[in-house]
């Protein structure tokens, strides 16, 4: 038996954010959050943000298509928005690009959606395939750097996971994919993170903390220009017959209080 560390799979999330109806306490600002099946394994039951792990296709096409907003991502960001919008066509069946240069309406979206959506979740078909077939840009300029953040080493299933913010595409109407998603709906992040129960994630609750500090999608997306991201691997210490997480002081999450999720580590989930 060793007690080498797991090595951290890449995965990319994205986080899609609309202004809607107005929340006395916390303003317009929204986010789609899906559910994951209770069968799976990792997070099963679980609300998460859409998102998983990165193929080499992924990050194949993005070096493809330089020049199609990619000077501006970080280089440890590189190749994962790909992976993340991939996730999220399949997932919640939403496409935040273009076709003919045109933004894409619900009507486009659900044709596309069910040509080419069941092949995506049935192995038949992968991304440069959907892209190439369908005319469909996917838009890199609108999904932003937001998060980098890696599992503590001693869990025994480890991410390193770059989280992206995206603001929904006009009208389109998102619906889970039936298989590891049973469940999509928009969201006030606070009123999540009040209403958790402890079943959140730390990653996920932490990251809803950090949108949740802006009340609409111009007010997040100004926040987030304005700070720089700090990678995260959370500390993992002991106190009070319990195991808790610290993160950088830095890395812009103000509120690190766990009293509303899961406070103790349990290493099966997360």
């Amino acid at each position: 038996m060793t007690d080498k560390p797991v090595t951290p799979r890449d995965s990319a999330s994205i986080l899609i954010i609309r202004d809607g109806e107005v929340h006395a306490s916390y303003g317009r600002l929204q986010i789609l959050m899906v559910k994951r099946h209770r069968n799976i394994k990792f997070a099963g039951g679980a609300y998460v943000f859409p998102g998983g792990k990165l193929d080499a296709a992924d990050r194949a096409i993005e070096e493809q298509k330089e020049g199609n907003g990619c000077a501006d991502v970080p280089d440890d960001f590189y190749g994962f928005r790909y992976a993340a919008l991939r996730e999220v066509f399949e997932e919640t069946g939403l496409i935040i690009g273009t076709k003919d240069g045109q933004p894409i309406g619900e009507g486009l979206r659900r044709e596309l959606a069910d040509e080419y959506r069941g092949d995506f979740l049935a192995n038949r078909i992968n991304l440069a395939d959907f892209l190439a077939r369908s005319g469909v840009s996917f838009d890199m300029g609108d999904c932003v750097p937001f998060a980098h953040w890696i599992t503590p080493k001693i869990y025994p299933i480890r991410f390193d996971t770059r989280f992206f913010l995206c603001v929904a595409p006009v009208g389109q109407v998102p619906s889970p994919d039936g298989h590891e998603i049973t469940e999509v709906e928009w969201m006030h992040p606070m009123t999540l993170v009040e209403e958790s129960d402890g079943d959140l994630m730390f990653p996920t609750m932490m990251n809803l903390k950090k949108l949740g500090q802006a009340r609409t999608v111009a007010e997040a997306l100004k926040l987030l220009a304005e700070r720089q991201i700090v990678t995260v691997m959370p500390e993992v210490v002991t106190g009070d017959k319990r195991r808790f997480r610290k993160i950088p002081d830095d890395a812009g999450y103000e509120d690190v209080d766990q009293s509303r999720t899961r406070a103790a580590i349990d290493i099966n989930k997360g």
